[in-house]
């Protein structure tokens, strides 16, 4: 680790690497196939071979990432990728993704002349599905969805992507995926956090993009620890623990979120929670801080998340929040859906907040990112006069002494239903780096060190942070303004008696 100024950095190719957006992440990542002797295993929710290599090293062999994965199948080794299939009525457009990379694999596998079983991109679903209860009521809906995605599609897109839509049997209602983004290579390296491999995920450090082009994202390179067997036993059996198979191997280093489908599925929309490892790590984390807990998080929709933390405020009068959001959900700021999952989704979070600002007072600080140019006022992704930088970060910071760092958010659906992974970091000095590293993301000069020590370091951010909010974006001290928690808050709409953890 070497120092910049105040701010801690971690080296390429050491054991521990924070990487801060996909301008970061992706040369790493890249770097680390090259490397591969034996093998790469991934599981990733999006994983597009098209996406552009960005290293030096990795455009030494191709343009893209089917480029590098025929390198490193012709020089032997083994690749196995799994890609997250959806629900092909509900979830078209991420089910055509899916099975675009699929047909990328076959192309792949020919290039490369991949020997039997040596490569393998495959399409997982969930095998979680609704019982026939929900299903039959919901059937008329999801009848009439089949239809307009129908009619809206192309026969090569149907025959290609879309490939289960058209099928003639019932629509299955399919509520859970895989939402994990890890990869191990070899027995060394682990890859994990927030990030899948498509042009939509990229992003710079700098965020000098339109803002429905941002996409603020939080990963590590590990190498030669404990994390890196440990998650490679989770991608060895993860399929078989959400099929109801097996039971999952006991880790302690990597975190997991698992379902499977239930013995008795008949009258229940929801899957079986097999394991909610991320979900306690929060609220044992949240239990044992002594200063600041520090979360950055694309949503902030779980009561029992929200309840843990206002229950750790009231017992701790000394424990700070710091919270980094998004200021709208990326359906509604760049696509205008305002559909019945984004305003059921934004009254979660109304009521998330509600919670933690009651218990916390002046203690919390909620802030969203925006780019320090002017935007106009009544653009949807706008906030404090200048555009979003949107938040897809997943990251827990506690005191100086514990971080989580992967794919699950703070909602229910990451918490209890979808197939998740983090790792739980308890080494000090990778600790302040992590750290370290989030801050000089979201600041743009060295920070004091009242703003750095987590037992100071919110009332400092908060000035700030109200100061961003209300004066010139070129006079701004940081990328952060103050969270609106009635931003558009005439959508929220709550939905009594559904589970918050479908969305």
């Amino acid at each position: 680790m070497t120092l910049l100024g105040d701010i801690a950095v971690t080296d390429p190719g050491s054991d521990f690497e924070v990487l801060i957006t996909a301008e970061e992440a992706w040369p790493a990542f890249e770097r680390a196939v090259l490397s591969a002797r034996t093998y790469v295993h991934g599981s990733f929710r999006v994983f597009d071979l098209c996406t552009k290599l960005r290293s030096k090293e990795a455009r030494a062999v191709g343009d893209d990432w089917f480029d590098l994965l025929a390198h490193s199948v012709k020089r032997g080794v083994q690749v196995t990728i799994v890609v997250s299939d959806f629900d092909a009525v509900m979830a078209t457009p991420l089910h055509e993704l899916t099975w675009k990379t699929v047909r990328q694999g076959v192309a792949l596998a020919e290039v490369s002349d991949a020997k039997p079983g040596q490569l393998k991109i495959k399409a997982c679903l969930h095998p979680a599905r609704a019982g026939m209860l929900p299903r039959g009521m919901l059937l008329p809906s999801v009848l009439k969805r089949k239809w307009e995605q129908l009619s809206g599609l192309n026969e090569d897109r149907l025959t290609r992507q879309a490939v289960l839509l058209n099928s003639k049997a019932l629509p299955e209602l399919r509520t859970v995926s895989h939402h994990q983004k890890l990869a191990v290579i070899d027995d060394d390296t682990l890859f994990i956090g927030g990030l899948d491999l498509n042009e939509r995920r990229f992003d710079t450090l700098d965020h000098e993009r339109p803002a429905r082009e941002t996409w603020s994202d939080v990963h590590l390179i590990m190498r030669n620890g404990p994390e890196v067997a440990e998650a490679k036993a989770h991608l060895d059996s993860f399929l078989d623990v959400t099929s109801g198979r097996c039971d999952p191997p006991p880790l302690s280093v990597i975190k997991r979120t698992m379902s499977a489908p239930r013995r008795m599925q008949f009258p229940y929309l929801s899957p079986r929670t097999v394991v909610n490892e991320i979900e306690e790590a929060h609220i044992a984390s949240f239990r044992s801080a002594r200063h600041l807990i520090h979360v950055e998080t694309q949503f902030l929709r779980s009561s029992v998340i929200a309840g843990a933390l206002a229950e750790a405020a009231v017992r701790n009068p000394d424990l700070h929040l710091i919270a980094i959001l998004p200021a709208l959900p990326e359906a509604l700021a760049f696509y205008d859906d305002d559909g019945l999952d984004t305003r059921f989704g934004m009254a979660l979070q109304k009521d998330a907040v509600s919670v933690v600002r009651e218990a916390f007072q002046e203690r919390a600080t909620l802030a969203s990112p925006v780019r320090p140019v002017l935007a106009s006022r009544d653009r949807m992704a706008c906030l404090a006069g200048s555009p979003l930088i949107y938040v897809h970060n997943k990251v827990l910071v506690k005191d100086d002494d514990y971080a989580l760092i992967g794919s699950a958010n703070l909602n229910g659906r990451s918490m209890r239903w979808d197939t998740e992974a983090a790792v739980a970091i308890t080494d000090k000095a990778h600790v302040s780096a992590l750290r370290s590293r989030l801050m000089s993301h979201w600041w743009f000069e060295d920070l004091p060190a009242e703003a750095s020590d987590p037992a100071t370091l919110q009332p400092w951010w908060d000035r700030e942070i109200e100061a961003n909010g209300v004066c010139l974006p070129e006079s701004r001290s940081g990328f952060l303004v103050p969270y609106d928690a009635d931003n558009q808050a005439d959508l929220a709409r709550s939905l009594p008696g559904i589970t918050e953890n479908i969305v």
